[in-house]
């Protein structure tokens, strides 16, 4: 089984864990990778418009599997993100993905040009037309987020999705966590386990070796249980192949100590 967190005060549970779509590469892989990810409970997809093939993908994937059974995450572009260039963008994404609505909505990421005024007078309405269902940002920092929160009234930002790896773990969960938390915005942490190679070689690689060996684990599996520990952020990851994917799951089968949570923490 399993574990889900709550999206926010939606009353929404949605699993700890969402399999990312980002830079496929084998079509067929990701496919029945995706497939065999909502099987067994990790229903949450993740893409983007600017993924390439990404939604068409995702599309073919959930074709013949009660719509129901699966949470989908989509993202405008900030360069799309005007009143009738999000509707459009939206209604693009929904022909791609082969649905009538997205369960979560996202702005890709800020830029000083956005007028966020128009997209989210964009995203209520695809919310009041049931086009999606919630609606949230990406990267966005406090300060962006303070504004965006103004604007969206009387709806509500529901999650913040930024990279969360133990590269900048302190940031995120003493800086952003905290206010996201106040504002019952849920955070998710895409690329734990690096956007470039991890520190192969390194003393922090070999302190998470240590750790491994303690837990029969792999030092990825640490990585995803370490920064699970606070039951408050979901990680996004993304793989092609199912092996991969059990190999991740594995990570909940365990529960770190205190004392090697604090080893991890020393070491980066």
């Amino acid at each position: 089984m399993i574990p889900k967190i709550n999206l926010s005060d939606t009353g929404k549970e949605i699993p700890v864990f969402s399999l990312g779509t980002w830079d496929i590469r084998n079509r067929k892989s990701m496919i029945d990778t995706i497939r065999y990810s909502i099987e067994i409970g990790l229903n949450h997809i993740d893409t983007a418009e600017i993924y390439g093939i990404a939604e068409d993908v995702v599309g073919e994937a959930i074709q013949g599997i009660e719509r129901d059974r699966v949470f989908i995450t989509s993202k405008v572009a900030p360069y799309n993100a005007s009143f009738k260039g999000t509707i459009s963008a939206c209604e693009k994404s929904l022909k791609r993905l082969k649905t009538e609505y997205i369960d979560l909505y996202l702005i890709h990421w800020y830029e000083p040009f956005l007028n966020l005024e128009e997209t989210f007078s964009a995203f209520s309405k695809l919310i009041e037309t049931g086009k999606i269902r919630y609606a949230g940002v990406s990267n966005f920092k406090i300060s962006e987020l303070e504004r965006a929160i103004q604007v969206f009234k009387p709806f509500k930002i529901v999650n913040n999705q930024v990279e969360y790896n133990l590269d900048n773990f302190r940031h995120v969960e003493k800086e952003l966590a905290p206010f996201c938390e106040k504002n019952k915005i849920i955070i998710s942490g895409y690329s734990p386990l690096w956007q470039k190679k991890p520190p192969r070689g390194t003393n922090k690689w070999e302190v998470l070796e240590e750790v491994a060996k303690k837990y029969e684990a792999t030092p990825f599996q640490i990585v995803l249980n370490f920064l699970l520990r606070t039951g408050k952020i979901f990680l996004i990851f993304k793989t092609e192949k199912i092996e991969h994917l059990k190999e991740n799951l594995d990570s909940l089968k365990f529960k770190i100590e205190k004392e090697d949570i604090e080893k991890i923490k020393k070491a980066f």
